[in-house]
């Protein structure tokens, strides 16, 4: 499964990717027909590889639900490589909430490919008929991530000492503008 659209493909990361990820970035990229670069810059924080520790246990919980609960891989189509990943926390709560985080590559930053990311994942989310908002949560000096947030119309709903809280709702309707067509929230 993946998802793509002008520069980046989505793909979700299995449990055995997240566990290459971890241990041999370069055979992941191999793995997934990418150009080996073995750069895993996103890999050099502790708090990611503690994430993806994580999403992989959720993963081998619930194998058949992994897309909901594992790592994005957002690839750079001209380049073929790993540029960042989208951090998908389950499926829709009891209030139709989406948790979503995400990360860009510092190289790829200020150029789009996390609100474009985000914009395509959120879409793939509000395909499910539960599914009524994505929620994300940013450090509150992280300005870039909340300009992120912001082009897609997110609603900072809530503050802690630490963290500012993002809704992105589902829309009532949308219009393709690849193929013209107007759809409502049960076909996004």
């Amino acid at each position: 499964m993946k998802l793509t659209d002008n520069r980046l493909n989505l793909r979700p990361l299995t449990a055995a990717e997240l566990e290459l990820a971890l241990d041999n970035y370069a055979e992941l990229e191999q793995s997934l027909g990418l150009n080996v670069t073995a750069a895993q810059t996103l890999l050099d924080d502790e708090e990611m590889r503690y994430a993806m520790r994580v999403r992989r246990a959720k993963v081998l919980q619930d194998e058949q639900n992994y897309p909901w609960l594992t790592n994005w891989a957002i690839i750079h189509l001209e380049e073929q490589r790993i540029i960042g990943f989208l951090i998908l926390k389950g499926g829709p709560n009891e209030q139709g909430e989406v948790i979503l985080g995400y990360v860009i590559d510092e190289k790829y930053r200020g150029h789009g490919y996390a609100t474009e990311a985000v914009r395509h994942i959120t879409a793939w989310i509000f395909n499910h008929p539960d599914a009524r908002w994505v929620i994300a949560d940013t450090e509150k000096d992280n300005t870039a991530s909340h300009r992120v947030l912001q082009h897609l119309d997110a609603e900072l709903y809530r503050e802690t000492e630490d963290l500012l809280w993002w809704r992105i709702a589902r829309p009532a309707i949308s219009f393709d503008d690849d193929t013209g067509i107007l759809r409502g929230p049960q076909n996004i």
